[in-house]
């Protein structure tokens, strides 16, 4: 080839059935393409089934200057469809396609080297010659043959093909993907021509068209039922428009496959203030450019996209590297990277993209379309495997339409589906991903997870079987040492889990050193909007035990700041839950040694304490064996009430953050950093010491107004009275003010 030439590829695209409306979905069975023997021999080594003289198939091709000027383009490439399809005819009759569509830019492959090439895309209605449709032959006497069919066997037999016909078919296939997402583009690409409409549009005989009759006399010598059978009978058409301006009672239904009705005529006309025109920047996005600016704009915003596409591996190791977060970027037709590689079966590169700490298995696309469903959609079983082996995957998840992977790996029947339909056959009897979810009462729950990372908190708590009166008071945590958060109906527990050290660091500041111990668990715990009116009126003995048993949890860490009284009392009612009744034997003061005294009180508390606390524990622990309950239960429930009654911080929500405090060090003002645990619940907010527990500040919601600075990382409160005035600093300054605003609608 001359080097001052270039390539121009052409896919000439016939749809098979032509009395078949076009659909918005575009499938290869539905289409066939124009093929013909190359020019370029085969090596030595070729296959046995090459024939010809060694010439393989491929698309048409032309040479055109690249400075051509458009129009001639365009000349150029109908002129050689017409040449080659007249040739390849039994008739001698050619093709002459009224519209051709640039699609893409491309490098190929040809005699070894690579080339810079272009595809142009031409839709044509030519109708099947009878003759050839009589032949039993593979490839059409006029050159045509099944897409599909031909993108089977270059996958499958590549010698017979010339080298650069995968890779455009390949790019072909990517184009026509494209188009579906635009809204009725693939019905335009292969809508006659306006000269041909004209041409081929119905009339009705019986209101003929001539002006030297006058319609309205024959329109009263014939009633309108009449007129609609003659039309039938003289004009057998499939689509009637039927114009509303112009009454009629003929049923407009009878014998029409499709009516359109223009809903304008006889009406108001349209509101166009509420036409939305496109802000100024989408026009430099590409999105409303030609298709080849379209193609350049999404190379060049999503080079992850493309390189996932094309199965680039050191371009997609280059690209992550330098942006970790691009595998999870969605295009325009909201797919992520990982995506392509799927849809095209690079392997390869899924399984970088795979290994990627941000890829989900069972991530879908815009159209709710899994990884899975993709996989087995296209044929692809090497992936359907890997899938299969993740821990998280979801082998019954559906698809938009409702369909289980198996279901829709039956239905498509692409290349290899029985190898895929095997693999999911055999994965059914593989054990399913287990969660264990630990509750306040010291007790565990081992639950199989079916749905892999798709299963999410309400699915948990359903599989669960709780009791009315904990489902109402309880929900799940998920908590690590320094970060405690509660999960929504919607999250997904195991994805939490994953991504865990990445949300530690951003609202804890955990250093990755040591995100190591912080390793994650699901707690069953109290819920932190929950209203003192539900939880007082639970009487259920399992969620009694579990609201007691985080109750302790809380008040042995300080959490529970109270009055000494209290303090002694909350001891005892633990001292007698846990070690039973009073026994004037065992129940000695030297029994209560420091470890049982750091059981059922505060240790912080207790050592800074006289010893006179045990004697009062231990009296308090005596009358109650005379005089309380004796039931646990019964117990827990009187250790609640003083919760309920005598302790305004119980229910917190707590998060971490730090004051700063400012002393006079002589003539100098020195400010300090102070650690704070910032507590949330429906009376106010309490900021407790982290270095003794103590309780600094409390606020009432209704005594107070406050204000988020999310991007500085802090908020600010103030009383009405201005008496206190804080500005807190902490990475969970968002989740705190959100609480705020949902616990103060409710604290009346």
């Amino acid at each position: 080839m001359s080097e001052n030439t270039a390539n121009v590829f052409i896919a000439l695209l016939r749809p098979v059935s032509l009395t078949k409306p076009q659909t918005r979905t575009f499938k290869s069975k539905d289409y066939e393409i124009f093929v013909i023997k190359g020019e370029y021999a085969v090596g030595k080594d070729s296959s046995k089934d090459i024939k010809d003289g060694g010439r393989r198939w491929g698309l048409p091709r032309v040479h055109i200057p690249p400075v051509t000027q458009k129009h001639k383009v365009t000349h150029a490439v109908t002129d050689h469809i017409f040449k080659v399809t007249k040739e390849a005819s039994l008739t001698g009759s050619g093709i002459k396609v009224r519209r051709v569509v640039k699609a893409k830019k491309l490098k190929v492959q040809l005699a070894g080297n690579t080339h810079q090439a272009t595809l142009y895309v031409a839709p044509t209605n030519a109708k099947h010659d009878p003759i050839h449709d009589m032949v039993n032959l593979t490839v059409r006497p006029d050159g045509f043959r099944c897409l599909h069919d031909v993108q089977k066997e270059c996958n499958d037999h590549p010698v017979r093909y010339e080298d650069s016909t995968r890779q455009i078919l390949e790019s072909l296939d990517r184009w026509v993907k494209r188009q579906q997402s635009r809204p009725m583009a693939l019905q335009a690409l292969f809508r006659p021509s306006a000269l041909d409409r004209i041409q081929e549009n119905i009339t009705n005989p019986a209101y003929v068209s001539d002006e030297s009759k006058d319609w309205r006399l024959l329109a009263n010598k014939i009633t309108p039922e009449q007129a609609m059978l003659r039309m039938f009978q003289l004009n057998k058409c499939d689509v009637v428009v039927f114009n509303p301006m112009f009454g009629s009672d003929v049923n407009p239904h009878n014998k029409v496959d499709l009516l359109v009705s223009n809903p304008f005529f006889g009406q108001e006309p349209p509101d166009y203030s509420n036409i939305k025109i496109p802000d100024r920047e989408d026009w430099f996005k590409g999105k409303e450019l030609n298709e080849e600016n379209r193609e350049l704009s999404w190379v060049d915003e999503f080079p992850l996209h493309r390189a996932a596409a094309d199965g680039d591996l050191p371009r997609i190791q280059e690209l992550i590297k330098s942006d970790p977060s691009a595998a999870t970027i969605w295009d325009h037709d909201g797919w992520s990277p990982i995506h392509y590689a799927c849809w095209y079966g690079r392997i390869e590169a899924f399984k970088l993209l795979m290994l990627n700490d941000k890829c989900d298995p069972n991530l879908r696309n815009r159209n709710q379309t899994s990884l899975l469903h993709l996989a087995v959609g296209c044929g692809h079983p090497d992936i359907v495997k890997i899938l299969l082996e993740h821990p998280f995957i979801d082998r019954h998840a559906k698809d938009k339409a409702g369909r289980s992977a198996q279901e829709c790996c039956e239905q498509i029947r692409s290349r290899d589906w029985h190898k895929c339909y095997q693999l999911l056959k055999d994965s059914l009897s593989k054990p399913y991903q287990k969660l264990k979810i630990y509750k306040m009462d010291n007790t565990e729950k081992v639950l199989e997870l079916k749905h892999g990372s798709n299963t999410t908190m309400q699915d948990v708590l359903d599989a669960m079987s709780l009791p009315d009166d904990v489902l109402k008071c309880c929900t799940l945590w998920i908590a690590s040492n320094t970060l405690h958060l509660q999960l929504k109906p919607e999250h997904h527990p195991l994805v939490e889990l994953k991504k865990w050290p990445l949300v530690l660091q951003r609202l804890s500041g955990v250093k990755p050193t040591d995100l190591a111990k912080e390793m994650p668990k699901i707690y069953l715990r109290r819920d932190a909007k929950l209203m003192p009116s539900v939880e007082e009126n639970v009487r259920e003995p399992a969620a009694v035990s579990l609201l007691y048993g985080e109750a302790k949890f809380h008040f042995s860490q300080g959490m529970y700041p109270c009055s000494d009284e209290v303090a002694v009392a909350m001891g005892a009612i633990s001292l007698r839950i846990i070690y039973g009744p009073y026994d004037v034997k065992k129940h000695k003061i030297s029994f209560l040694t420091e470890s049982i005294m750091e059981k059922v009180v505060s240790p912080m508390r207790y050592r800074n304490r006289p010893q006179t606390w045990a004697f009062k524990i231990l009296a308090q622990h005596k009358e109650l064996t005379e005089q309380g309950p004796g039931e646990i239960h019964e117990l827990q429930l009187l250790y609640l009430r003083y919760c309920w009654t005598q302790i305004p911080a119980y229910g917190c929500a707590y998060f971490t953050g730090y004051a700063m405090a400012t002393r006079q060090q002589g003539q100098d003002r020195v400010q300090r950093v102070v650690p704070l645990y910032i507590g949330v619940n429906y009376r106010g907010l309490f900021f407790i010491k982290v270095e003794n527990r103590a309780l600094l500040v409390y606020v009432p919601h209704h005594s107070m107004r406050w204000e988020l600075f999310e991007e500085e990382r802090k908020f600010q409160i103030q009383t009405h009275n201005e008496k206190i005035k804080m500005i807190i600093h902490t990475p969970q300054a968002a989740l705190v003010c959100s609480l705020i605003a949902k616990l103060s609608s409710g604290a009346g």
